[in-house]
């Protein structure tokens, strides 16, 4: 991987960090706020009701999701104003999760 494929990793894991602990703040502000005392603690936690832990499961998911979406589209703007060029297409095309 060459200088610019390492630069656009920094660039794009610091700002997938940086998303993903204000979306986290995000949520739990706004569960709260909804009325619970607290997020569920674990998903097995049979003091949690079925619907309370799908919300919150539900929340995560598309609270997450959105926040990766939108790390990345701005990690690309960031990375064509400061290169005035698109980032490498490697990395726009792979999947962070390896399975």
């Amino acid at each position: 991987m060459g200088s610019k494929g390492l630069r656009w990793k920094a660039i794009s894991y610091g700002a997938g960090a940086l998303a993903g602990l204000v979306t986290q703040r995000l949520i739990d502000t706004t569960w709260k706020g909804l009325g619970h005392a607290s997020r569920p603690p674990v998903p097995a936690d049979r003091r949690s009701s079925w619907p309370e832990a799908l919300s919150w499961a539900v929340a995560t998911g598309v609270g997450m999701g959105v926040s990766r979406l939108l790390a990345i589209r701005t990690a690309a703007v960031v990375w064509e104003a400061a290169t005035h060029e698109p980032p490498p297409e490697a990395a726009l095309d792979a999947d962070p999760v390896v399975s």
